[in-house]
Parts: C-alpha cells; sequence; structure tokens
C-alpha cells in the first residue's frame, strides 16, 4: 500500500530534483563506504524515506560516523522459515532496509504469510519506509515494535495505486533544509576524484600510478611518452582505468 508523502516544508529550505537527490545521496554513501553493489538501493531507500516525511537525509547525515563503521558488515539470519530472525549486526536501517525487503518478499511468495524480526538495527523507525517498497511487489507488509517486527502477506487485488513517492519527487522535486543539504553536497563530493588541474582537464580513460594518483589520459598526453617512460617516483607500470 502505498501513501502520498507529505513533509513539511523548511524555513530555509531548496528544492532538489530526483536526480540531484539521487546523485548526492549516492555519493555520500560511498564516501561511508557502503559496497558499491549496494548503494543503489540503499540511496532509493533513503529517497523514498524522505519523500515520507521519516527525515532520512537529517538521520544520514547525524549518524555517517555510525555508518560508516558498519558499512560492510553484513546482517545474519538466525533462523529459517516463515518466522525468521536476522541480527543487522548494528547496521543502520537505510542500508539493511533493502535485505530486510528482498526477504520479506522472499519468503511471502514462498510461505504466503511471513514474519522477519529484526535485532540490532540502527534508527528502526526508518524500516516504516517498508511498506511503501513492499506493495511494488505485491506484498502487504505492516511494521510494528517499534520497527522490529515485520509481518508480510499477498496484497490483495489492487486498487489503482496513487501516486508512489518518488514519482512525486520526480514532479515536485524534494524540498530539503539548505544548511542540511550543503553538508551532505559537501561530504559527498569526498567520494569524488581529488580536485587538480589534471581532473579538471582529462575526460577520457584515465590511468592512474600505483598509489591510485591520476597521472594522464589515454589519448592525449600519456599518448606522448615513450615507451616504457615513467613518471618521476612511479616503480611500476601505469594502470589504466579498466584495470589493464
Amino acid at each position: 500500500m502505498t501513501s502520498t508523502p507529505h513533509t513539511r516544508k523548511p524555513t530555509s529550505a531548496v528544492n532538489v530534483s530526483l536526480r540531484e537527490c539521487r546523485l548526492v545521496t549516492g555519493r555520500v554513501l560511498r564516501t561511508l563506504g557502503v559496497p558499491r553493489g549496494a548503494v543503489p538501493a540503499a540511496r532509493d531507500t533513503t529517497v523514498v524515506a524522505q519523500a515520507l516525511g521519516l527525515d532520512a537525509l537529517r538521520r544520514l547525515r547525524e549518524d555517517a560516523d555510525a555508518l560508516r563503521a558498519t558499512a560492510v558488515l553484513r546482517s545474519h539470519r538466525r533462523t529459517d522459515g516463515p518466522d525468521t530472525v536476522v541480527d543487522a549486526r548494528g547496521r543502520h536501517a537505510l542500508v539493511a532496509a533493502p535485505d530486510l525487503l528482498d526477504l520479506a518478499v522472499a519468503l511471502t511468495h514462498r510461505h504466503v504469510k511471513a514474519r522477519v524480526t529484526v535485532t540490532d538495527v540502527a534508527r528502526p523507525e526508518l524500516l516504516d519506509v517498508l511498506p511503501v517498497q513492499a506493495a511494488e511487489f505485491g506484498v502487504a507488509l505492516t511494521v510494528s515494535g517499534g520497527g522490529l517486527v515485520l509481518d508480510c502477506a499477498p496484497l490483495p487485488d489492487p486498487a489503482p495505486a496513487p501516486e508512489s513517492p518518488l514519482d512525486h519527487v520526480l514532479r515536485h522535486g524534494l524540498d530539503v533544509s539548505t544548511d542540511l543539504w550543503w553538508s551532505l553536497f559537501h561530504l559527498g563530493n569526498e567520494a569524488l576524484t581529488p580536485d587538480s588541474d589534471l581532473s579538471r582537464q582529462h575526460t577520457g580513460r584515465s590511468v592512474f600510478d600505483e598509489s591510485g594518483r591520476i597521472v594522464g589520459e589515454v589519448g592525449e598526453d600519456w599518448a606522448d611518452k615513450p615507451a616504457g617512460h615513467k613518471a618521476a617516483g612511479q616503480a611500476q607500470d601505469p594502470i589504466l582505468s579498466d584495470g589493464r
């Protein structure tokens, strides 16, 4: 079941597009060490939660250090069957939620009715985003116990769905506190290549030295280097951006 997003516009706010919100949120998650393959799902979970009024972007910024500390951990499923317990191992709900969603949908399709009990998850109240996301997979999911118990069943034949949170953001943008937005923006910039004269002028396949520093670009400056040339202090052959 989906619900219409309803957020109060902050006193001083910027209206950001869906693309901007996804871009900055994704960069922040990468900065905090979330594995690349997990970033898109955690990013969209964060945007949907923000659109639902769960203040997910503020939680993302406030909990940055805690999220960084648990970013590479994996939740552990302690029991099998339709009534299962998942130990999130201290992971933040914005990162743990996509895994819980996948499990809830799979259990519902296999057992018709299922319950997932979650332990040791940070910011469990943010798991209130899951009912909206589960509905897209034909699952009616309810959250109780302060966000720690997920009850799942097949969604009845749906009526015409109202506008989804992401559709709402796509059409109307998202109002975010100005200070919060720029704080996230600058944090997310840490995921980018460090600014330099070279980084501002190259657009093709990069050449890196063994420490990861950009030393040239194939087809331009590097193509002019004589065979066997090594930059000053470079102990090994350069590494191309495609891994060769």
